[in-house]
């Protein structure tokens, strides 16, 4: 534990990549367990996985097209229409057109003629996405874009730190988030008593 906290606290520093790379906790190794299964992330190990890596926007639509198709049963709109103009069909089809899926899914879209595929995924969007996955667009239109989507999400107990929405978005974040919703929609909140991974997160928010 002292290890794994000690290691934490570097990454937290300095963004090292090779930050956790022994240092698994064991919800995260479920976390990417269940991600794997379901095609959230296609990487063979843990290891491979770049969990410790801040994620971009394409990145995240194939996290969130798999989660929502293969765990959620949702379909996609074939009729809305999704091209964006920094989105060519080479790049969409180098992430097996789940950034096209993400928009059609009613997921990502931002209603603009750009999808920013390599930007990096704050908090807040990610807090976003899920939201709509989950409960569709119940916590829409609101003062800040995302701030009735954390709420809810915070009362739902799928995450319990919401003041750093602002923040880069990482892999083993989104992986553990995507569990604990798959978690709580079954009724299991066995998480809830997993201090060391609150203590994590807490580090590095």
């Amino acid at each position: 534990m002292k290890k794994f906290l000690t290691t934490i606290i570097s990454c937290a520093i300095t963004l090292s990549p090779i930050c956790l790379s022994e240092n698994y906790n064991s919800e995260l190794q479920q976390a990417y367990n269940r991600a794997h299964e379901n095609s959230i992330t296609t990487q063979k190990t843990i290891e491979k996985a770049n969990m410790e890596w801040q994620l971009i926007r394409a990145e995240l639509a194939k996290m969130i097209s798999n989660y929502s198709i293969n765990i959620l049963w949702k379909t996609v709109d074939l009729e809305k229409n999704c091209n964006f103009n920094d989105v060519s069909n080479e790049l969409n089809e180098k992430y097996n057109y789940w950034i096209t899926n993400a928009c059609q899914l009613w997921l990502m879209w931002q209603n603009t003629k750009n999808f920013r595929p390599n930007d990096w995924v704050t908090r807040a969007e990610f807090w976003t996405v899920l939201s709509r996955a989950l409960w569709w667009d119940k916590n829409e239109w609101w003062s800040n874009y995302y701030e009735n989507h954390l709420k809810t999400l915070k009362s739902e107990w799928i995450m319990n730190k919401i003041d750093t929405p602002m923040n880069k978005e990482i892999r083993w974040y989104v992986m553990l988030m995507l569990m604990r919703s798959i978690n709580q929609n079954a009724n299991d909140n066995n998480w809830k008593n997993d201090n060391q991974i609150s203590e994590v997160i807490q580090l590095l928010d």
